[in-house]
């Protein structure tokens, strides 16, 4: 048992190389450097959220869990490379082009999302649930956003070409992770129902469903002004690619310690009662953002501590409370409704933010922003005050 969850930790550490660096900052400047407009940058950030839609096909998929989760990401990660060609085509392509080579991954992606959070629940003991993803998102953040400073200060210095290098690593890293699924052992999973029974099982749970309002409205609150925070930093903030890998790596290194620190809270006294407080942090980042500019840039620096203060207890939290209620028999149906609902909040979000983005002075990306932080405070009126569970 030490042994694959040692191993999952390894995995993790690859794979947030490729994931960050394909749907994440680097992502965002590549798409700038290739043309895309606001709405084109909208819809690139609502795109791992579209994916999530596909997530209700692994219960349908046939093979074990490891079987399906290396080939899918496998093919994703492997296609993803061909954004290395993108600035070789005629300029009208590449940022359509941009947007279907990171359709097709996501996509091919968000299936693996339920097979291996279904693997997972069988392979770590649920009163160890808690510590255990603290400690792997805080690490896995970590370096990730330590990729990300590398990234950052490639592009930096070779501009187009540090993208293409950083991706083809990027690609080389995510391979690498799923050569380590091949060996991580999985448990025999316990008795399942079929598909539509779980679908349907999960869909008739009223307080499953009211947890799934509350994960959609969340989403799509954050997703408001997600598409364009990197894009503000560089416009507004006046921060550069490697600073921008910096500041991720402050909330990365600040997530090492909170990230833990969230887990043992949520062992002790529950998951719901770190979504409540994480939750708030989350709603209050924004304005910091708002508040600074190229010549007042501190309050953007100090919003790197508020993010690792408020996802590496809030990702774990949205996760495991869906865990926490799902019966093992529909495990694979609950959680794949809750990504179908994170998935449909982030598109409704990314697309409000396309069209505030239309309205909004000084920059395309101030009124988004504001209108995010306000529906995050609002959402927060969802989460019952002292209830436990969901």
């Amino acid at each position: 048992m030490d042994r694959a969850l040692r191993l999952s930790l390894l995995e993790g550490l690859f794979a947030i190389l490729f994931i960050n660096w394909s749907t994440g900052v680097l992502i965002t400047g590549y798409a700038l450097f290739l043309g895309a407009d606001p709405k084109a940058l909208a819809l690139l950030g609502a795109l791992p959220f579209l994916a999530q839609l596909a997530a209700p096909l692994a219960l349908f998929l046939k093979g074990s869990r490891k079987a399906l989760a290396v080939r899918l990401n496998l093919l994703a990660r492997g296609g993803f490379a061909l954004v290395i060609l993108l600035p070789l085509l005629p300029q009208e392509f590449r940022v359509p082009g941009l947007l279907l080579l990171s359709a097709f991954s996501q996509l091919l992606s968000a299936p693996v999302g339920v097979l291996w959070l279904s693997w997972m629940a069988d392979l770590v003991p649920e009163q160890k649930r808690g510590a255990y993803f603290g400690l792997r998102n805080a690490l896995l953040g970590l370096v990730g956003t330590l990729g990300n400073l590398i990234g950052g200060y490639a592009v930096d210095r070779l501009a187009h070409l540090g993208y293409l290098l950083v991706f083809a690593l990027g690609v080389l890293a995510g391979l690498c992770s799923v050569q380590i699924l091949r060996v991580q052992p999985e448990p025999q999973p316990g008795p399942t129902a079929p598909p539509w029974p779980q679908l349907k099982t999960a869909a008739s749970d009223p307080t499953y469903l009211r947890y799934l309002l509350l994960v959609f409205s969340w989403f799509l609150a954050v997703m408001l002004g997600g598409p364009y925070v990197i894009p503000y930093f560089l416009a507004w903030g006046g921060l550069s690619m490697t600073q921008v890998g910096l500041w991720t790596l402050v909330s990365a290194s600040s997530g090492l310690l909170f990230g833990p620190l969230w887990g043992r809270i949520a062992d002790r006294k529950g998951h719901a009662q770190v979504l409540r407080q994480t939750g708030l942090v989350a709603a209050l980042m924004p304005f910091l953002w708002l508040l600074g500019s190229a010549n007042f840039p501190w309050p953007i620096w100090a919003s790197a501590l508020l993010d690792a203060l408020a996802w590496s207890g809030l990702n774990p939290a949205l996760t495991n409370l869906a865990l926490g209620r799902a019966p093992s028999a529909s495990r694979n149906g609950y959680l794949a409704l809750f990504w179908v609902a994170l998935g449909l909040g982030g598109i409704l979000g990314s697309l409000l933010a396309a069209w505030l983005a239309a309205f909004s002075q000084p920059t395309p990306y101030h009124l988004p922003l504001l209108a995010s932080a306000l529906l995050r405070l609002l959402v927060l009126l969802l989460i019952p005050p002292r209830r436990e569970g969901i």
